[in-house]
């Protein structure tokens, strides 16, 4: 895969998966997990920089008490702090 392939398909797919809810984002985040030193230091710190704002995005939607939260439900959250233990 190309650098331009994998950018588009995993920086287009946490993008889609950051705030879904469904058992799917857990089967994203595990193969990203898995894929992770593969992929280069650009689309790395684009998912990184990506995953972080949604965490601000759902920290402050907790805090307040809203009912949508950008990180979508507990097991959906715990699954990309997974991710975030990468670069943590």
């Amino acid at each position: 895969m190309n650098s331009d392939d994998e950018f588009r398909l995993y920086v287009g797919a946490t993008r889609y998966y950051l705030g879904r809810m469904t058992y799917a984002v857990d089967e994203f985040t595990r193969t990203l997990i898995r894929n992770w030193s593969t992929l280069s230091e650009n689309t790395r710190s684009i998912i990184c920089r990506d995953v972080e704002e949604e965490f601000e995005l759902d920290d402050a939607a907790r805090a307040r008490g809203d009912a949508h939260k950008p990180l979508g439900w507990d097991c959906d959250r715990q699954s990309w702090e997974n991710v975030r233990k990468l670069w943590r």
